[in-house]
């Protein structure tokens, strides 16, 4: 690697611009990728080395932060592997990410590094920010075990980087096992009731495989689509039970992976003096233990299970069935809409067109932040994605940058992420003709989805689609809208069960009426969405709404239960224990075929182990605060001025428990929570 290519792409890392991504993602980069990461390290370990021989007397707030080209470089990798994996990045990752580890470790196990923040505590002068970033860097280090012994220090920093690595190949396996997948359907009576666009992407990709009928792929939006209204159940059937068994045989099987994380994290757990991995990972949440969190989840489980059974029964009897599977509950439901209701969700499709809805989204933070996002035309790693200015009264406050498409090798679900914390000044002079409207690096924000594109270019969102963007450009907020100028204080130190809530109380705008009006338009006429129609959406608020609970609810029971039981020792133990929670939770009985688990990418791939109780903690709490954002003005300025400065600004700033208390002037109550749901 020559010194001028590589000062080529670190003057990229250290402009204050929106990074060159065609560029940092090209081929010419990737090939050295490696050996300009190794390259940082050593230099961010020199750096380190260098930092310990600091004296006391020359211990201030200030030495602990310092710009990291490393970690810059390793997010947008790790970025590009979450959404155009290749075996080139994959094999970049792969041989890296345990040297970063290794490193990672060092630092976090080093007891003279910690002593300098101990001394820093107690002897420098601290605004209370820095306070709060010290105390809580203090706290992560005896919670990862710095007063240890060396030999179970040694222990855990193994354990680390094996973890590291199972949870990459758990996404990995996922990502390459849905590639793999394709399903024909010939008859086309079976499929005549689905969305056209659906329909066009079926027969588009059937002329790519070479036959003359219609094949699907692993399309989340596909799926839903045919469990919806496939009229054959044998279909919906085989589709259903193939999307609830990826990675699951061959080489793609997740399963040991999964026992290893599970034997592992117990282990880690065990060596810290925790009786399991949920005690352990539960100690900087809101939620004070997992036996709280299984009475909440379990409470609120059972009245959603009285519910969910008179839908089903609803469902049975209005359609004179003897039984209802799983693959037929979406069907069913949505006939029901459809003939009760008169509400057709692919008609209702129209009114979410894509395009209008981003406006929509641009338009409303305006009104309620002061916040322009200003396209840009930057050069990128594909033509779907977009990139924004994000200014606030006119000040450049963050890059944003959205990648909105399903695509084969992009990872499944939806995201947020930042992948460039916040600088308090630029840390290199601008390149000649370069200029800034600030003085300082902002984040660099993302927000993934997997949207369906449609061939003839008008891109129609379902009404979860459009919940979607809006709660993951609730986190972008989140991100984007800090006071603090410490990126150590960001969204991600923010406790996870309380992270949920500005995401998903940005939902609320696809929901409520007041709000509609002012976007739901129909993508060929402009005509507004009706008064009846509105009507319907809200008539139909609580519609199957104990289902949607008892099935989140299976999510983080299982999640709860996985990490507080003993570990199964063997594939086979693992099924049916897996199988054994979901069919107590379930108001419907899962067979031996049922492995969702293999894919629940969010406890083995991601951040959620023991936290995905999380979700349904969060919009308990969410509901609260928005029956109070309803009460004060859901349009008014003064109303999201107030939860900016209290809760949005605040990241993480004070404890949850006292952000909330700060914006309500009380402590939570689900009241409002069980309301929405239909559960009182």
């Amino acid at each position: 690697m020559s010194t001028n290519f590589k000062n080529k792409i670190l003057a990229e890392l250290n402009s204050q611009a929106f990074p060159n991504l065609e560029f940092l993602y090209s081929d010419e980069v990737l090939n050295i990728a490696l050996v300009l990461l190794r390259e940082l390290l050593e230099e961010e370990k020199a750096k380190f080395e260098k930092l310990l021989q600091t004296s006391k007397s020359e211990i201030t707030f200030d030495i602990f932060e310092d710009k990291d080209d490393l970690w810059y470089l390793w997010s947008l990798l790790n970025h590009l592997n979450n959404v155009n994996k290749t075996e080139k990045i994959k094999k970049i990752i792969d041989d890296f990410e345990w040297e970063y580890i290794e490193f990672g470790n060092e630092i976090g196990y080093n007891k003279d590094y910690f002593e300098m923040y101990l001394y820093c505590l107690e002897n420098c002068k601290l605004d209370d920010e820095q306070k709060r970033i010290i105390e809580e860097t203090v706290k992560s280090f005896r919670l990862r075990g710095i007063d240890l012994e060396k030999d179970k220090q040694d222990e855990i920093k193994t354990i680390n980087k094996k973890l590291a690595k199972l949870s990459n190949d758990f996404s990995n396996n996922i990502v390459d096992d849905e590639a793999e997948f394709f399903y024909t359907i010939t008859n086309f009576e079976d499929i005549k009731n689905l969305p056209e666009s659906t329909l066009k992407l079926a027969k588009s990709l059937a002329k790519e495989k070479g036959v003359d009928w219609y094949v699907f792929n692993a399309d989340p939006t596909a799926y839903i689509d045919l469990m919806k209204y496939c009229i054959n159940e044998k279909i919906r059937q085989e589709i259903y039970t193939a999307f609830q068994n990826f990675a699951t045989k061959g080489k793609y099987d997740n399963r040991p992976i999964i026992l290893e994380i599970l034997r592992l994290k117990k282990k880690k757990a065990e060596l810290l003096w925790y009786k399991n991995f949920a005690e352990y990972n539960i100690q900087k949440k809101m939620a004070e233990s997992p036996e709280q969190v299984f009475e909440l989840v379990g409470g609120i489980s059972a009245k959603a299970k009285v519910k969910a059974l008179q839908e089903i029964e609803e469902l049975k009897t209005h359609f004179g069935l003897s039984d209802i599977n799983p693959w037929d509950l979406s069907f069913y439901s949505t006939k029901l809409k459809e003939e009760k209701y008169a509400l057709d969700d692919k008609e209702l499709k129209k009114y979410f067109e894509y395009n209008s809805v981003i406006n929509y989204l641009h338009k409303l933070v305006n009104e309620l932040y002061s916040i322009e996002l200003r396209e840009i035309e930057v050069p990128v790693y594909n033509s779907d994605v977009k990139v924004y200015e994000v200014l606030r009264d006119g000040k450049l406050i963050s890059y944003y940058f959205l990648d909105a498409f399903y695509r084969e090798e992009k990872r499944p679900g939806a995201w947020a992420d930042n992948l460039r914390g916040r600088m308090p000044s630029p840390p290199a002079p601008l390149p000649k003709g370069e200029e800034s409207s600030t003085n300082e690096i902002v984040p660099l924000v993302v927000n993934v989805c997997n949207f369906q594109k449609s061939s003839d270019w008008v891109n129609l969102l379902s009404m979860r689609d459009v919940e979607t963007l809006f709660h993951e450009f609730g986190h972008a907020l989140h991100e984007m809208l800090s006071e603090s100028k410490h990126s150590e204080l960001s969204w991600f130190g923010v406790e996870w069960d309380f992270v949920e809530l500005p995401s998903q109380l940005h939902e609320n705008w696809v929901g409520e009426r007041e709000s509609l009006v002012r976007f739901a338009k129909h993508h060929a006429t402009w005509e507004q969405i009706s008064d009846e129609l509105l009507d319907k959406l809200d008539a139909l608020k609580t519609f199957m709404s104990g289902n949607f609970v008892v099935r989140q609810n299976e999510f983080a029971l299982l999640d709860m239960h996985l990490y507080t039981s003993e570990v199964p020792a063997s594939i086979e133990e693992l099924d049916k224990k897996t199988l054994n929670i979901v069919n107590e939770v379930w108001l419907f009985k899962r067979w031996d075929d049922y492995k969702m688990y293999a894919s629940f990418g969010h406890i083995f791939g991601g951040w959620y182990a023991a936290w995905y109780y999380s979700y349904m903690w969060a919009e308990i709490i969410e509901a609260d605060v928005w029956s109070e954002i309803k009460r004060l003005g859901m349009f008014e300025r003064s109303t999201w001025e107030k939860f900016v400065k209290t809760i949005l600004g605040q990241w993480c700033r004070k404890d949850a428990k006292d952000l909330f208390f700060d914006f309500m002037w009380r402590e939570v109550d689900n009241k409002a929570f069980m309301e929405r749901k239909g559960l009182m």
